[in-house]
Protein backbone atom coordinates (compact mmCIF):
# COMPACT_ATOMS: atom_id res chain seq x y z
CA UNK A 1 0.00 0.00 0.00
CA UNK A 2 1.42 3.40 -0.91
CA UNK A 3 2.14 6.11 1.61
CA UNK A 4 -0.66 8.68 1.63
CA UNK A 5 -2.21 11.30 3.88
CA UNK A 6 -5.57 12.85 3.11
CA UNK A 7 -6.76 16.07 4.74
CA UNK A 8 -9.86 18.23 4.80
CA UNK A 9 -11.52 20.80 6.99
CA UNK A 10 -15.29 20.86 7.20
CA UNK A 11 -17.58 22.61 9.70
CA UNK A 12 -14.63 23.61 11.92
CA UNK A 13 -13.44 20.01 12.14
CA UNK A 14 -10.13 18.76 10.79
CA UNK A 15 -9.98 15.32 9.21
CA UNK A 16 -6.77 13.43 8.51
CA UNK A 17 -6.62 9.92 7.06
CA UNK A 18 -3.40 7.96 6.87
CA UNK A 19 -2.93 5.02 4.53
CA UNK A 20 -0.05 2.59 4.33
CA UNK A 21 3.33 3.70 5.68
CA UNK A 22 3.21 7.21 7.14
CA UNK A 23 6.68 8.70 7.47
CA UNK A 24 8.50 12.01 7.79
CA UNK A 25 8.28 12.47 4.02
CA UNK A 26 4.73 13.85 4.35
CA UNK A 27 5.11 15.55 7.72
CA UNK A 28 6.53 18.93 6.68
CA UNK A 29 3.54 19.86 4.54
CA UNK A 30 1.10 18.49 7.10
CA UNK A 31 2.72 20.41 9.94
CA UNK A 32 2.53 23.72 8.07
CA UNK A 33 -1.08 23.13 7.04
CA UNK A 34 -2.38 22.19 10.49
CA UNK A 35 -0.41 24.68 12.59
CA UNK A 36 -1.39 27.48 10.22
CA UNK A 37 -5.05 26.49 10.70
CA UNK A 38 -4.68 26.44 14.49
CA UNK A 39 -3.63 30.10 14.38
CA UNK A 40 -6.79 31.25 12.58
CA UNK A 41 -9.44 33.04 14.62
CA UNK A 42 -12.31 30.56 14.37
CA UNK A 43 -11.43 27.64 16.64
CA UNK A 44 -11.35 23.99 15.68
CA UNK A 45 -14.20 21.99 17.20
CA UNK A 46 -12.59 18.57 16.64
CA UNK A 47 -9.60 16.91 14.96
CA UNK A 48 -10.12 13.34 13.75
CA UNK A 49 -7.27 11.11 12.56
CA UNK A 50 -8.32 7.89 10.80
CA UNK A 51 -5.59 5.26 11.11
CA UNK A 52 -7.69 2.26 10.12
CA UNK A 53 -5.69 1.77 6.89
CA UNK A 54 -2.31 2.64 8.39
CA UNK A 55 0.14 -0.24 8.58
CA UNK A 56 3.16 1.76 9.82
CA UNK A 57 3.91 5.19 11.33
CA UNK A 58 7.36 6.51 11.98
CA UNK A 59 8.32 8.41 15.11
CA UNK A 60 8.30 11.76 13.29
CA UNK A 61 4.63 11.37 12.38
CA UNK A 62 3.73 10.21 15.88
CA UNK A 63 5.66 13.13 17.39
CA UNK A 64 3.72 15.45 15.11
CA UNK A 65 0.46 13.96 16.41
CA UNK A 66 1.68 14.75 19.94
CA UNK A 67 2.43 18.32 18.82
CA UNK A 68 -1.03 18.70 17.28
CA UNK A 69 -2.59 17.38 20.48
CA UNK A 70 -0.55 19.78 22.65
CA UNK A 71 -1.62 22.74 20.50
CA UNK A 72 -5.29 21.65 20.54
CA UNK A 73 -5.22 21.34 24.32
CA UNK A 74 -3.52 24.70 24.75
CA UNK A 75 -5.72 26.67 22.35
CA UNK A 76 -9.04 24.83 22.45
CA UNK A 77 -8.88 22.62 25.57
CA UNK A 78 -9.59 19.57 23.37
CA UNK A 79 -7.71 16.43 22.34
CA UNK A 80 -7.32 14.95 18.90
CA UNK A 81 -9.29 11.75 18.28
CA UNK A 82 -7.64 8.72 16.68
CA UNK A 83 -10.37 6.86 14.80
CA UNK A 84 -10.31 3.08 14.46
CA UNK A 85 -6.55 2.57 14.56
CA UNK A 86 -5.38 -0.62 12.87
CA UNK A 87 -3.84 -3.16 15.26
CA UNK A 88 -0.36 -2.14 14.09
CA UNK A 89 -1.10 1.57 14.49
CA UNK A 90 -2.54 0.98 17.98
CA UNK A 91 0.56 -1.00 18.99
CA UNK A 92 2.83 1.79 17.74
CA UNK A 93 0.81 4.45 19.58
CA UNK A 94 0.83 2.32 22.74
CA UNK A 95 4.56 1.71 22.46
CA UNK A 96 5.37 5.42 22.68
CA UNK A 97 2.65 6.35 25.16
CA UNK A 98 0.34 8.29 22.87
CA UNK A 99 -2.82 6.40 23.75
CA UNK A 100 -2.87 8.07 27.16
CA UNK A 101 -2.83 11.56 25.57
CA UNK A 102 -5.28 11.37 22.70
CA UNK A 103 -8.84 10.11 22.50
CA UNK A 104 -9.23 6.74 20.78
CA UNK A 105 -12.52 5.91 19.07
CA UNK A 106 -13.44 2.52 17.70
CA UNK A 107 -16.68 4.01 16.37
CA UNK A 108 -16.93 5.03 12.74
CA UNK A 109 -16.71 8.80 12.32
CA UNK A 110 -18.06 10.02 8.97
CA UNK A 111 -15.21 11.62 7.06
CA UNK A 112 -15.91 14.13 4.28
CA UNK A 113 -15.73 13.16 0.63
CA UNK A 114 -13.04 14.51 -1.70
CA UNK A 115 -10.27 14.79 0.86
CA UNK A 116 -7.06 16.39 -0.41
CA UNK A 117 -4.04 14.14 -0.84
CA UNK A 118 -1.16 15.91 0.88
CA UNK A 119 1.73 15.85 -1.53
CA UNK A 120 5.31 16.38 -0.53
CA UNK A 121 6.45 19.87 -1.47
CA UNK A 122 8.87 20.48 1.40
CA UNK A 123 11.50 18.20 2.85
CA UNK A 124 11.34 17.29 6.51
CA UNK A 125 13.62 19.85 8.14
CA UNK A 126 15.96 19.25 11.04
CA UNK A 127 13.66 21.52 13.06
CA UNK A 128 10.61 19.35 12.31
CA UNK A 129 12.46 16.16 13.16
CA UNK A 130 13.89 17.66 16.36
CA UNK A 131 10.55 19.02 17.62
CA UNK A 132 8.68 15.83 16.76
CA UNK A 133 11.13 13.73 18.74
CA UNK A 134 11.24 16.19 21.64
CA UNK A 135 7.43 15.83 21.83
CA UNK A 136 7.87 12.06 22.14
CA UNK A 137 10.69 12.39 24.67
CA UNK A 138 8.42 14.45 26.95
CA UNK A 139 6.06 11.48 27.27
CA UNK A 140 8.32 9.09 29.22
CA UNK A 141 11.79 8.25 30.47
CA UNK A 142 11.75 5.26 28.15
CA UNK A 143 11.20 7.54 25.15
CA UNK A 144 14.00 9.84 26.37
CA UNK A 145 16.39 6.91 26.29
CA UNK A 146 15.02 5.58 23.01
CA UNK A 147 15.53 8.87 21.15
CA UNK A 148 18.55 10.31 23.03
CA UNK A 149 21.11 9.54 20.30
CA UNK A 150 18.88 10.86 17.50
CA UNK A 151 18.08 13.97 19.55
CA UNK A 152 21.77 14.63 20.07
CA UNK A 153 22.51 14.34 16.33
CA UNK A 154 19.56 16.54 15.36
CA UNK A 155 20.44 19.16 17.99
CA UNK A 156 24.00 19.24 16.70
CA UNK A 157 22.77 19.67 13.12
CA UNK A 158 20.43 22.48 14.14
CA UNK A 159 23.27 24.25 15.98
CA UNK A 160 25.44 23.97 12.87
CA UNK A 161 22.68 25.55 10.76
CA UNK A 162 22.78 28.66 12.96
Amino acid sequence: MPEALYYKEENQCLYLKGEGHITAILCADLRELVFKRFEEENPIEAFYVDLSSCDYMDSTFMGLLVGFNKRMQKLMKKRITIVRPSPTAKDLLDGLGLTSLVAISDEMVPFPANMENINQTMNASVDLLLHSHENLMELSEENKKKFAALHSVLKSQKDQEK
